[in-house]
């Protein structure tokens, strides 16, 4: 029988098999194509819960074909690092980071919410109560000024 998937919620770094049902909600890349180049992506599971993903430029190669937003996929075998960077993506504790033996399959999971939205309360905003490392929104740069 097949083990049944993890929750988001429920990684806490104590341990490294973890095998995932999820839906890359956001997926982007940084980077110089064909140089240094490494994707970051926004995964949630069945509860809506969400954590940050990063595949480094040495798995980069493997994956970049098969990974798509709004896609679902399965999967496991991930390095579990604290999400204590400068800026945050989600507010999760942990991040996930690919790595050899890192496995993704692609999965029909209908019942997987697409972006779920948990925005702050405005007056909460105004008194100071939010995670100032936390990027939230949408940002743009124009670089032609």
């Amino acid at each position: 029988m097949a083990r049944a998937p993890d929750n988001i919620k429920s990684i806490n770094g104590s341990k490294e098999t973890i095998k995932l049902a999820i839906r890359i909600t956001d997926l982007w890349f940084v980077g110089t194509p064909n140089r240094s180049e490494q994707a970051e992506m926004i995964i949630i599971d069945s509860h809506g819960d969400a954590i940050h993903v990063v595949c480094k430029q040495d798995q980069l190669k493997s994956w970049k074909a098969d990974l798509m937003e709004n896609y679902t996929y399965v999967m496991h075998n991930f390095k579990v690092m604290k999400n204590d960077g400068q800026f945050r993506i989600c507010d999760h504790q942990y991040k996930l980071v690919f790595t050899g033996v890192t496995v993704v399959r692609q999965s029909d999971l209908e019942d997987l919410p697409f972006k779920k939205y948990k925005f702050a309360d405005f007056t909460n905003v105004i008194v100071g109560l939010f995670q100032p490392e936390l990027l939230v929104g949408k940002f743009s740069c124009n670089l032609f000024n």
